[in-house]
């Protein structure tokens, strides 16, 4: 969720609790106001129609008409003259209903005669007055709601611009590339903080980026050289004569371990090369021609092997990456196939317009498939294998935004790459 949205609901939450306790407070101060003016306008009508009586006894005829507003009744007997107020149900001739009424009741001694009156008002049902503050609230409510969203959709594009500046020069920015971020300063306080944070950081980042760097390329490179020596000065000292059976099986094993840490080595390379993004050139790579180079360049090993390869290109499948990570990822692919098959064993390899897959028979898996795509991670750990070729698939399949799938199923492990 949004932080504008997230912000957003705390508000409009807020709102609801603030309304509903407002819309009960305005239900009762509502009520409080109409008790008011009724017993004020109540009071009114009272003295008019006392004062009325006072001079003409036709009020008498006239409250059969009145609608229940007013009645008058000789009592012939003195009774208090208290004044008393309260509420009554009476049934309206006109609207065929029962009515509820606030009345005030006194009995007066006029022209020598003693009467008891009444003056009523019609009330307003307490259902009509909720109702109404319902609507009313409702109405507020919705409406504030959408003047506030409006708002702060209008002010959240102004006031968080320079967040959003910050977030996609992040989402942009390329540890490879040697300058380091650089933002405008805004008038808010925090996200100057921000800014001042995130370019303090990337610029370590760089400086931490180039020297690991140039530290792996200068090992690499010098570890070169001195391994070359070594497989150099263990071959001449095998040709040598006199050697004894142990000897000879002893600097075997050395030149062995040489030629092993000479390739994990240059795999180590290529891995922190392709991390690195260090390869720019693109090109659109034949994906169909390539494999079968690949193909025809171990077809001795194929042979020696006795596996049957068959090929379904089912389409010309061009993909745009550099020329040197294609060879890389493909070569990769034919010697996993050839080298974790079975003897006498099958390889399938399928093109279609969206990716590739290699399927080679072999041995029943004992691991998790996806594990294979981290490093030095075997599904035999006596393999003399390093454990690298499907770590150098999966980096540079993510370099280009391949997806890269192992899966397992009939004795057959399948290495997929899709576009």
């Amino acid at each position: 969720m949004k932080l504008l949205n997230r912000t957003n609901l705390y508000f409009v939450l807020a709102s609801l609790v603030v309304f509903c306790l407002g819309g009960v407070l305005f239900y009762f101060l509502f009520q409080l106001i109409i008790d008011k003016d009724f017993n004020y306008r109540l009071r009114e009508r009272k003295n008019y129609y006392i004062e009325t009586l006072a001079h003409s006894d036709s009020l008498l005829y006239f409250q059969k008409y009145s609608a229940n507003s007013v009645e008058v009744a000789r009592t012939g007997k003195f009774a208090d003259s208290t004044e008393t107020t309260s509420d009554t149900v009476l049934y309206d001739h006109i609207e065929k209903r029962l009515i509820l009424y606030r009345q005030i009741a006194v009995n007066k001694y006029l022209n020598h005669q003693y009467y008891k009156i009444y003056v009523r008002r019609a009330l307003v049902e307490r259902k009509d007055i909720i109702e109404g503050v319902i609507l009313l609230e409702v109405f507020l409510f919705l409406a504030f709601i959408m003047v506030l969203s409006l708002l702060n959709n209008q002010l959240s594009k102004k006031i968080w611009k320079p967040f959003y500046v910050i977030l996609e020069t992040i989402n942009t920015y390329k540890v490879e590339r040697p300058e380091s971020l650089h933002f405008e300063r805004d008038v808010i306080t925090e996200f100057n903080e921000l800014a001042a944070a995130i370019e303090k950081m990337t610029s370590k980042i760089n400086q931490e980026f180039y020297t690991l760097k140039s530290f792996s390329e200068n090992a690499s490179h010098e570890t070169q050289t001195p391994l070359a020596i070594i497989k150099n000065k263990l071959e001449v000292l095998m040709q040598s004569p006199g050697l004894l059976e142990e000897q000879m099986g002893m600097i075997d094993t050395a030149l062995t371990a040489a030629n092993r840490l000479s390739k994990l080595n240059e795999a180590l390379l290529i891995l922190s090369r392709i991390e690195n993004r260090q390869f720019h050139n693109l090109e659109a790579i034949n994906i169909n021609e390539r494999i079968n180079y690949h193909l025809a360049t171990f077809d001795e090993l194929i042979r020696m092997k006795g596996i049957r390869v068959k090929k379904e290109f089912h389409d010309i499948l061009e993909v745009k990456m550099n020329s040197f990570l294609a060879d890389i990822l493909l070569e990769n692919l034919v010697v996993n196939a050839i080298k974790h098959n079975a003897q006498a064993g099958s390889i399938i390899i399928t093109i279609r317009r969206d990716g590739f897959e290699f399927a080679n028979t072999g041995e029943t898996l004992q691991e998790d498939p996806s594990r294979f795509f981290e490093r030095f991670v075997k599904s035999n750990p006596k393999s003399t294998s390093l454990g690298l070729g499907l770590s150098i698939v999966k980096a540079i399949s993510d370099t280009y935004h391949l997806t890269v799938r192992y899966t397992f199923s009939r004795n057959y492990h399948y290495i997929g790459v899709h576009i």
